[in-house]
């Protein structure tokens, strides 16, 4: 399946003029309780390294299954005639089956190397009975790190090596240099959503406390109006989200454009409703600021009454 990161960024103008250029994406395939960066300074290919040589590999009358870029299965077979095999010799017999494959790395580990890049390249040892060589696996490619733009509140980041039980987590670079920011929030892999980053929009706010220290804030968001027509679907009302500002006291929340909805800010009476604006980005107490409160009877004052003497 195809996992489909929405990365929000409210704040991307002042994060670049922080000197952030790069987002980050990292990736957990254990339940979070591991991450390997899925993106690089430039796109890379998929590289299987094999464990070191001591001096030698035991691989007389062994045998090496593997796919490339998930093509056909290929058997690599080891003669038993010769019991030990150096590295280049390894090497060789896997470029006799699979040609370019293979290659030496660090002296003394063979590495396998795809022609293609990105998180469609691969390469799959299917089976193996050399365990000083490989044992089964997969490693994916690399996509480019995601390029911050001014202006740009949403980005999208699609990981066709992806699965709804993977973990993703990201952070803001300077290309992998300094400024580096924190990670943020861990969120599962998710399918692509059906309505596209154009109808969407980040609203922003920022919450501090009477001393002027940013303060953590969650907010409600639920939307109890009749089911309404956006981008050739229709937006019904679902269950109530929960969104919360970070450290810093800033929150970012994605709106579907031109639906009515509901903010409540928990722990407080503010509660508010409004169309989402018709931009890429907006200030979220701006907006409320400026809407009704659904819970105030709203009562016409009392007219003149014309008397006649």
């Amino acid at each position: 399946m195809v996992v489909q990161l929405t990365i929000l960024v409210g704040n991307a103008n002042d994060l670049i003029g922080l000197g952030y250029t790069r987002i980050e994406v990292y990736q957990s395939t254990d339940q979070g309780n591991s991450f390997q960066e899925i993106t690089a300074p430039v796109i890379s290919s998929a590289v299987f390294d094999s464990l070191p040589a001591l001096t030698t590999f035991r691989m007389g009358g062994r045998l090496l299954k593997l796919k490339v870029d998930g093509g056909v299965e290929q058997s690599i077979e080891f003669s038993d005639l010769v019991p030990l095999w150096t590295t280049a010799q390894v090497v060789n017999r896997i470029n006799e089956v699979v040609s370019g494959l293979a290659s030496v790395f660090e002296d003394t580990k063979v590495r396998l190397t795809s022609t293609t890049a990105g998180r469609s390249s691969s390469v799959e040892i299917t089976y193996s009975d050399a365990e000083d060589l490989f044992s089964a696996g997969i490693k994916y490619g690399k996509a480019a790190r995601i390029t911050l733009v001014n202006g740009t509140y949403i980005y999208s980041f699609p990981d066709v090596a992806g699965k709804d039980t993977d973990r993703y987590k990201w952070r803001f670079s300077a290309n992998g240099s300094n400024p580096i920011s924190d990670f943020s929030a861990v969120v599962s892999g998710a399918v692509a959503p059906i309505i596209t980053a154009g109808n969407l929009s980040v609203g922003t706010a920022r919450f501090y406390d009477s001393a002027g220290q940013p303060v953590k804030t969650k907010v409600l968001v639920g939307m109890d109006s009749s089911p309404q027509a956006i981008a050739g679907g229709t937006v019904t009302k679902g269950s109530s989200t929960r969104a919360e500002s970070d450290n810093e006291g800033f929150l970012q929340l994605t709106l579907v454009r031109g639906i009515k909805v509901r903010i409540a800010i928990l722990g407080t009476s503010f509660i508010r409703e409004f169309v989402v604006p018709n931009a890429a980005s907006f200030d979220l107490m701006a907006v409320m600021a400026t809407a009704v409160d659904p819970f105030v009877v709203q009562t016409t004052p009392p007219q003149l009454i014309r008397r006649s003497v």
